[in-house]
């Protein structure tokens, strides 16, 4: 029944965010405003389903990223990452274009206002630079999980530093994200339960959902560190300082 309760109520969740994105979307003056709206949305939304879905968001240090303007890299778990971060501040998120081809998700994304790279094809990755580079001067937080992929959170994977670059060409904050699973349920967050919020491999997302909206209660903290000048350093030691940090922080949080 609990089930069947939480089913209902994300379909309805999914209709109210597409509708209203559409919406907002169709009003918007320029391809600006209608990513700005659909952030905007998207964050709101994300709030509203976290706490449908039982997931309890601990942000520390969320003032870091009072504004607009940052880039934020953060270690990856799952589609889950993204809600959690979303409800905390309004954000473009970087995705790969496969996600972008991926049925549903691939819409939803695009209508939340995702930004989509092709990360494996190096001679595209000039414009897609530009691109960053771009959105960030117009003022939004951008979203960028440098690992390329998600995990079980057992580790991180090491953070490539191509897309990094945005910054540097904009000349902002680079803001490293430590985002940990603290309990499942009220269990703490392990290998045995990993899988009932970590989605990676070759997990397909419905069976993982059904799964995942059978949990009650699921338990994120997110840490939100001091930035990193990207006009003082290279990209390669924001890289590696930035990995080195949320490190420092997610295994000593577990």
């Amino acid at each position: 029944m609990f089930k069947a309760y939480r089913l209902a109520g994300v379909s309805f969740l999914f209709c109210v965010f597409i509708i209203g994105a559409l919406i907002l979307r169709f009003y918007a003056v320029n391809s600006v405003n209608r990513r700005r709206v659909s952030v905007w949305w998207t964050s709101v939304m994300c709030r509203t389903g976290c706490r449908f879905l039982g997931i309890r968001v601990g942000a520390e240090n969320a003032a870091k990223v009072d504004g607009c303007g940052r880039l934020m890299v953060c270690n990856h778990m799952s589609y889950i990452d993204i809600l959690a971060i979303s409800s905390v501040r309004p954000s473009v998120f970087i995705s790969s274009v496969e996600m972008e081809k991926t049925f549903f998700l691939g819409f939803l994304a695009r209508i939340g206002g995702t930004f989509f790279v092709e990360r494996r094809n190096v001679r595209n990755i000039k414009g897609e630079l530009d691109g960053i580079t771009e959105i960030i001067l117009q003022g939004f937080n951008v979203v960028l999980f440098p690992e390329g992929t998600s995990t079980d959170g057992s580790k991180i994977l090491p953070f490539r530093s191509s897309f990094l670059a945005g910054a540097s060409e904009a000349g902002v904050e680079v803001v490293p994200v430590c985002l940990k699973y603290s309990k499942i349920n009220d269990r703490v967050f392990s290998s045995e339960n990993c899988d009932l919020v970590c989605w990676y491999g070759d997990m397909g997302f419905a069976p993982h959902f059904m799964r995942f909206i059978s949990v009650r209660r699921t338990e994120v903290d997110i840490a939100f560190m001091g930035g990193l000048n990207s006009l003082e350093h290279d990209r390669k030691y924001i890289t590696r300082r930035a990995q080195e940090l949320i490190e420092s922080v997610y295994f000593t949080a577990s």
